[in-house]
């Protein structure tokens, strides 16, 4: 039990390093992609944070498999290079004792991850709907630069506002031009308020008593519209962000079942990748981690993510064909899951002869 708990601990210590770094990588690049949308004005800067550790989910399920595979490279790398497997071996270890200690950390870490991607991972998307929908208001106020044209929509839509209340979204001078080619529309109004609708969450500029002008682009046609209004409601464009609420990512993984439609389906599997990929790249880990006298245990780790890029490319290849062919039976994902078990297998029953 004390040689059990002695390499439990070492592969811990080295796949939850691994999962720290990789995570780490991961969330520096939403962070960056989550900044660019603020600096276009997409975003309120308040909220970016918050966007980003509700995006911990993803990120767990993308580098999780391969934090598995890599820390029990690195950790039964380790035990190589210092000759302490060779002792153990010597010592007589057999090779179903090695594995029960690595087994049970690769079964522990690949429930984590079905937790996160089936009930965590929906958490956290239903709990971005709730922040998106602030955003879609805050999020057009913080770009809107009182005493300066601000350009909406491909340049079709130009706004014009004397001074904005950011915390109430209220608008006072308030000018807008729409031209979508063929007319153009011109509104005025002393006042204005943003807010959100509920059903479409759109945001919308409310104005008060104000004027609206429509002419034809064709200056020549002297047909003209002018409207003298007490309130006008103009729908503005939205911030061009995934939610992630809608659909089958918000819904847990019993809440799929039974599945419905090509949706569900595709979903279905989805969610049990990662977790199987972890699995069955742990046991793979353990064959490729044996490595010769004088061998690094550095080289494992790049074919390593050689594997891991390979398996998650036919992972997302094969949830595509599944789309495209709108399949909502059959065996989805598993054959190809079934190939990678015959590697394992293949490399496992090798070693446990060479043991």
């Amino acid at each position: 039990m004390i040689l059990y708990r002695y390499i439990l601990r070492e592969v811990m210590q080295a796949s939850l390093a691994c999962l720290a770094v990789f995570v780490g990588v991961m969330m520096a690049l939403f962070l960056a992609e989550l900044l660019g949308e603020a600096a276009q004005g997409a975003l309120p800067m308040a909220s970016v944070m918050w966007l980003l550790m509700l995006r911990i989910p993803e990120a767990l399920l993308l580098v999780g498999p391969l934090a598995l595979m890599v820390g029990l490279l690195m950790a039964l790398g380790r035990l190589g290079e210092t000759s302490e497997l060779t002792v153990q071996r010597a010592s007589g270890l057999a090779f179903s004792d090695l594995l029960k200690p690595l087994l049970f950390w690769s079964l522990l870490w690949s429930g984590g991850l079905l937790f996160v991607s089936g009930w965590a991972g929906p958490a956290a998307y239903e709990r971005t709907s709730g922040v998106m929908s602030e955003v879609a208001r805050t999020a057009l106020i913080a770009g809107i630069r009182p005493g300066q044209f601000n350009s909406l929509e491909n340049d079709q839509v130009t706004l014009y506002v004397g001074q904005v209340d950011r915390s109430s979204g209220e608008l006072s001078d308030v000018f807008i031009h729409f031209h979508d080619g063929a007319a153009s529309e011109v509104l005025s109004a002393a006042s204005g308020r943003v807010w959100v609708d509920e059903t479409d969450q759109r945001p919308y500029l409310t104005l008060f008593e104000g004027q609206q002008l429509r002419h034809l682009s064709d200056l020549s046609i002297p047909e003209r519209r002018v409207l003298n209004f007490a309130r006008n409601d103009v729908r503005l464009p939205a911030p061009e962000l995934d939610s992630g609420s809608e659909g089958q990512l918000s819904a847990s993984l019993t809440e799929l079942l039974p599945l419905q439609g090509p949706e569900g389906f595709q979903e279905w599997h989805w969610r049990l990748a990662s977790p199987v990929a972890a699995l069955l790249l742990a046991l793979m880990a353990i064959p490729l981690a044996q490595v010769g006298p004088r061998q690094g245990r550095f080289g494992a780790v790049v074919l390593a993510l050689g594997v891991y890029l390979v398996y998650t490319n036919l992972v997302h290849a094969a949830l595509v064909w599944l789309e495209r062919q709108s399949i909502a039976s059959g065996p989805g994902l598993w054959p190809l899951h079934g190939m990678v078990l015959i590697v394992v297998v293949t490399l496992l029953s090798r070693q446990w002869r060479r043991w």
